[in-house]
């Protein structure tokens, strides 16, 4: 009897794989789970071979997973059921008129998933550059302290050909990430680098060690050694013939990178997007206190983990100094405080032990004010008022540190200097803009008077 169901199963499959149904959802079908705090993207790739055999693909675009080979179980007119064995997952869902209502399932776990086609990544980015340009790119390479030779794009106006002209590099933030800075499919590196040249401005950007196509070792880095691969990119910059006065442009970290090259006099200018002024522990401590505050915890439960959230980053921060990186046993820093934490951030706290990694332990201790002060360059710098990573009074630490600071507060942008509802992360892959005009207007601006 179970033989029978299986084979009828097939032969429907088989007649609708032959049949229309197929052909009205031929194509990229895009949905979003939600995951409470944050929305993850996936596509589905519908296609159909020479024998009508019906195929299908998964990405996840904002995990950088691409093309991950699916099987169609079954599809009909009405209704569709995909299994991704390669991440243990399978998506079930009802065909309606131009869309797809669903369930994707995996490890035990069941969400609702709704898919519609997809537009174009011209229609959902719409910023970013498409040629041809009014100017000339370059594919070019530099070589980092270490030896790490970084591979880099020159992008250089017109103008670059008759006189010299001002150019900065641009530094990412925290995480590997390629030469266009490249998140939820927005590429902000390269939509800056279009507008700055068509104002007069060359830029350097270039993929981060060990991502995209340059050398060395992301894992092994911390901030110090990005800031030794940015200083590498403007001595190369400078070395060009057709380069005038040359800066920092640096986003999150890469603003607090370029802070730490002003106070050793390196560029002639900075531009800081979302930077940290203030110490990595206090901003991890800021962070995590707004993802208690969404997990629903209590006050007491909220301030308790913190506490010892700070001391756990205290002792990272003294084996930094020693040149150690040990497992630090949370349990016992509970019990020797007496404090009520819930289990699953005190086993949370103790799991991230198991992940350290060079640059987090070096990031604890960081302490960007004791370069600020020591900037003499001009310096602009931007915040979203509405920026949940990087809060905008990080501007009022960097005002009263460096009073003659250019400071931007920019009304309703994100992190990514986006226009936002809530300037949550969950908002930045659904938002089609890429980088607020008004930011780079005043960039540009900025760069041309100095």
């Amino acid at each position: 009897m179970k033989t029978i169901l299986k084979r009828t199963v097939a032969v429907t499959a088989s007649l609708a794989l032959v049949g229309t149904a197929l052909a009205g959802i031929t194509g990229p079908w895009r949905g979003e789970l939600d995951l409470g705090q944050m929305k993850l993207p996936l596509v589905f790739n519908f296609s159909e071979n020479a024998s009508g055999e019906a195929l299908c693909t998964l990405s996840s675009p904002a995990q950088g997973a691409k093309d991950i080979p699916a099987t169609v179980s079954f599809i009909s007119a009405d209704s569709v059921s995909v299994q991704c064995n390669a991440i243990g997952a399978k998506y079930e869902g009802r065909i309606g008129e131009g869309t797809i209502t669903g369930t994707f399932m995996q490890a035990g776990h069941s969400l609702p998933l709704n898919l519609a086609p997809e537009q174009s990544l011209e229609q959902r980015r719409p910023q970013t550059p498409k040629p041809p340009f009014p100017y000339t790119i370059k594919d070019t390479t530099f070589t980092a302290p270490d030896g790490a030779v970084m591979c880099a794009t020159l992008t250089l106006p017109p103008e670059a050909a008759q006189r010299k002209v001002p150019a900065v590099i641009m530094v990412t933030g925290s995480g590997a990430q390629n030469r266009d800075e490249e998140l939820f499919e927005h590429k902000p590196f390269a939509v800056i680098a279009d507008y700055l040249a068509r104002h007069g401005i060359a830029s350097l950007r270039y993929d981060d060690r060990g991502t995209g196509k340059s050398g060395g070792v992301f894992l092994n880095g911390t901030t110090y050694t990005f800031k030794d691969d940015a200083k590498s990119a403007l001595r190369f910059l400078r070395s060009l013939p057709m380069i005038g006065k040359a800066g920092v442009l640096g986003h999150s970290e890469g603003g607090t990178i370029a802070m730490m090259l002003g106070a050793e006099k390196v560029p002639d200018f900075i531009v800081s997007l979302a930077g940290m002024m203030v110490s990595g522990k206090e901003t991890l401590l800021r962070q995590n206190a707004r993802a208690l505050s969404a997990g629903g915890f209590t006050e007491a439960e909220k301030e308790n983990s913190l506490r010892i959230m700070g001391m756990l980053l205290d002792e990272i921060g003294k084996q930094y100094k020693k040149g150690i990186s040990e497992e630090i046993d949370v349990y016992s820093i509970v019990e020797a405080f007496g404090l009520q934490v819930p289990q699953e951030i005190v086993e949370a706290f103790r799991q991230t032990q198991k992940v350290r990694t060079p640059w987090f332990d070096a990031f604890v201790v960081l302490d960007p004010t004791r370069d600020i002060k020591k900037v003499k360059c001009p310096v602009i710098a931007f915040n979203g008022d509405k920026d949940t990573q990087v809060y905008p009074d990080n501007l009022e630490v960097l005002k009263k540190l460096l009073p003659k600071a250019e400071v931007c507060l920019m009304p309703g942008l994100n992190h990514l200097l986006q226009h936002a509802e809530t300037g949550e992360a969950s908002e930045y892959g659904e938002i089609r803009e890429t980088i607020s005009p008004e930011v780079l207007e005043a960039i540009a601006a900025f760069i041309l008077r100095q």
